[in-house]
């Protein structure tokens, strides 16, 4: 992942918790400007102001750099039900989606 990914996520889960540049930067704490610079890459961001932010617009670092601009609450409940089966039971899931093609 390149740098401009990573910033493309910002605006793209900025945006989908509908906060402006100007309402994420003072929820974060600083001036209005501040989302602009890094969105325009003017300063470069720090992965604390990262994990502030994901904290901002209510997503774990997880669905940050795992799920993206393909971030949706069901695949998500899918994905964090399916990790907590075992591994047997993980089996049966994938052989029955197969299955289902």
């Amino acid at each position: 992942m390149k740098y401009e990914d990573i910033i493309n996520r910002i605006g793209y889960f900025r945006n989908k918790a509908n906060l402006s540049a100007r309402e994420t930067s003072l929820r974060l704490g600083y001036n209005p400007q501040f989302m602009k610079t890094i969105e325009n890459k003017s300063i470069e961001l720090k992965v604390s102001t990262l994990l502030e932010f994901c904290d901002v617009v209510g997503i774990s670092i997880y669905d940050f750099f795992f799920l993206g601009e393909n971030f949706n609450a069901e695949r998500k409940e899918f994905l964090d039900l399916f990790s907590s089966l075992s591994d047997s039971k993980k089996d049966a899931i994938i052989n029955l989606m197969k299955n289902m093609k």
